[in-house]
């Protein structure tokens, strides 16, 4: 990998690490990534509250079908939800760094292929990729096979890790706002809101099993030292194996709800499934390396509305993590920041898997 293109990928990384935006609203990111896909000349597709869309044609005649097509995400942390602080913990910055240099690779190489660059609003928060998925299909635009990557704090840089069938776990997230008894006087003996919240987070727990997990984040309530809360709000989150069994799960808690409440689903992600034929496909290249090394994924509890793509489309999908270990900052922290060695093994490996569809399809 030359200079320029390493000194172009860290750029990308320090402006947009810089610029932290909310789900559906990241309008100079978006801004950014336009500027540098319109200077390396390839084609709009679409613009808007879902990102960007963007191809290149290296063969005629496939008219709406793509060979290749790589996701990244726009949005970043939302750190404090009270006061709106957002920051690039998660790696957003990085992959969609690693993407507009795999882009301009592409576009200077001239594989002959087509391929689909999807830079998606609001992974964080909402699915954006459901909203992209639709527009893909209203546009009968089809795609072979679909990559994400993903940065990971638990890895040094020379890893790259993987495996086949679910690896993320569904996600149901509510945002629960619980309308409390006015008792006045704190000194007023009825249950007060801590009590409640205390047996509501003993619940939670209960819930949890070897293939279940439940949590709550973000509590809080109004009332002050002397008046008791009417109102206690929190975020439930609950991650399965199944999104059948994070529904059930979540009936299961609000029906211990014996106050009236207000219940916005805030995600709700599908199982993230790596298809096993693109799988192998992936690794059998990716262990042939001497610049990387492969290893296992296990099943984790983290979700990626990624899993969108091999849910809605007919399409094989690959989502992989790369290491990103920054002296034990982790993933969605405030003090996060991703290697430039995590920048230039990302891109190495993508690139990779642009040169070997080539040749596959090529020769």
């Amino acid at each position: 990998m030359n200079k320029l293109t390493s000194n172009q990928l860290f750029s990308h990384y320090e402006l947009l690490h810089r610029q932290a935006e909310p789900g559906f609203f990241e309008k100079k990111t978006k801004d950014y990534v336009r500027r540098v896909l319109c200077r390396i000349n390839i084609k709009k597709i679409y613009e808007g509250k879902l990102g960007l869309i963007y191809q290149y044609i290296g063969r005629e005649g496939r008219d709406n079908h793509y060979d290749l097509a790589f996701r990244s995400e726009l949005d970043a942390v939302e750190i404090n939800e009270s006061t709106q602080v957002y920051y690039h913990g998660c790696g957003h910055d990085a992959h969609t760094s690693i993407q507009l240099e795999l882009a301009t690779y592409v576009a200077q190489n001239k594989p002959k292929l087509n391929i689909l660059f999807i830079f998606q609003a609001s992974e964080e928060k909402y699915g954006g990729a459901k909203e992209v998925c639709k527009f893909l299909k209203e546009n009968k635009i089809s795609i072979s096979k679909i990559y994400a990557l993903h940065v990971t704090s638990d890895l040094y840089s020379n890893y790259v890790s993987i495996n086949k069938g679910d690896v993320l776990a569904a996600g149901l997230t509510c945002h629960l706002k619980l309308s409390l008894r006015d008792s006045g006087h704190v000194s007023h003996q009825r249950e007060s809101a801590a009590t409640l919240f205390a047996k509501l987070v003993l619940l939670s727990m209960k819930l949890n099993e070897s293939d279940f997990r439940c949590k709550i984040t973000n509590f809080f309530s109004n009332g002050s030292h002397n008046v008791s809360p009417t109102e206690l709000s929190f975020n439930i989150t609950f991650r399965g194996k199944t999104a059948e069994k994070c529904k059930l799960k979540q009936q299961i808690f609000l029906k211990q709800l014996n106050v009236d409440y207000q219940n916005e689903i805030i995600m709700n992600y599908p199982v993230l499934h790596n298809d096993a034929r693109l799988y192998e496909w992936v690794y059998q290249n990716l262990s042939q390396s001497e610049v990387i090394k492969v290893l296992e994924t296990p099943f984790l509890f983290s979700c990626d509305d990624f899993s969108f793509y091999g849910k809605e489309l007919d399409a094989e999908t690959c989502y992989f993590f790369i290491g990103a270990y920054n002296g034990g900052h982790a993933i969605h922290s405030k003090k996060f920041v991703t290697p430039k060695a995590t920048l230039l093994r990302g891109l190495y490996v993508m690139t990779l898997l642009v040169e070997k569809e080539n040749e596959r399809i090529n020769g």
